[in-house]
């Protein structure tokens, strides 16, 4: 087994552990006007994911900030704003600037991050910790999918019943695995809550992990436009997703199929897996390794 699959195969037992009681973070995002998520990469995925936990399961106004960088305005933060700031390692110094200058503002920071003790839990003025450990290889893995639980479950509580759910298909993909199709994708496409950040987290693991370059789209937004371009596509949604005839319906659709768990957000949490098994999937059929993604550093530092 490679070193990326045995991050993957953690995934399930991390879900098991009972979540934290979450009730004074909503309490006090509930004093705010707004929420505002940022994160860059795959954290940017679980940002986005997360603002649409927010604004659909939290009843809470909440956006995604652009990834910051040098030539990328900020918008103006106010003190009765929350910010919060997704970064695995807890060590991209834009992603601190941002919490920083925030926190200069008045706004309320939250740090949602994998690694204890990081510089940006001393930026903010809350942390949650994922607890997923230290991933063996460079592509995340564990450290989304448990930050994708906690924004999950911070915009509400989750029941434990569709958690433990969750855990148990994450058990069943991990051993049956996720098969490549007979030709490279050209699109990603995936449905369901937050469905246009799951086809970029897919998208990006497909390049990261197996050298393929893919363009993610929300099941709608492709067929509104890309579909003219037609296959290969790798498609996932579930079995009752209105669109799902239309896909199935062009030509060269592969559609990984992934039982629901009873939450809608959790959900997406397994397809975001069943990606990371494609991905691994793809990177044995043309060779390379994956464990050994060229030009990656877990802490990425860009002007």
């Amino acid at each position: 087994m490679s070193r990326l699959l045995a991050d993957v195969a953690e995934q399930a037992a991390l879900l098991r552990r009972p979540l934290p009681d979450l009730g004074p973070e909503r309490r006090l995002l509930a004093d705010r006007a707004v929420v505002r998520l940022v994160g860059i990469g795959s954290s940017r995925h679980v940002a986005a994911f997360g603002a649409a936990c927010f604004g659909v399961l939290g009843d809470r106004p909440a956006s995604v900030l652009p990834s910051p960088g040098a030539g990328v305005p900020q918008p103006v933060l106010h003190d009765d704003e929350a910010v919060v700031v997704v970064s695995q390692s807890g060590a991209t110094s834009a992603l601190l600037q941002v919490a920083r200058d925030a926190r200069d503002r008045g706004a309320v920071v939250l740090a949602l991050t994998n690694v204890p003790g990081s510089p940006l839990e001393e930026a903010a003025q809350v942390t949650l910790p994922c607890g997923a450990g230290e991933e063996l290889v460079v592509p995340a893995t564990k450290s989304v999918t448990t930050a994708m639980v906690l924004l999950r479950a911070l915009a509400s509580p989750v029941p434990q019943a569709a958690l433990l759910r969750c855990a148990d298909t994450l058990d069943l993909l991990v051993s049956q695995g996720v098969a490549a199709a007979a030709e490279p994708p050209r699109y990603v496409v995936c449905g369901g809550l937050g469905g246009q950040a799951v086809a970029e987290e897919v998208a990006l693991k497909l390049a990261e992990v197996a050298g393929l370059a893919v363009v993610p789209e929300s099941v709608v937004d492709y067929l509104h436009g890309p579909v003219a371009v037609g296959g290969p596509l790798v498609a996932l949604v579930a079995a009752d997703d209105p669109n799902r005839a239309a896909l199935l319906d062009q030509p060269d659709v592969h559609v990984v199929d992934v039982p629901a768990c009873g939450d809608p957000a959790l959900d997406q949490v397994t397809r975001v897996v069943a990606g990371q098994l494609l991905a691994a999937s793809w990177a044995d059929r043309l060779g390379v390794d994956p464990d050994d993604p060229k030009g990656l550093a877990k802490v990425t530092c860009t002007a």
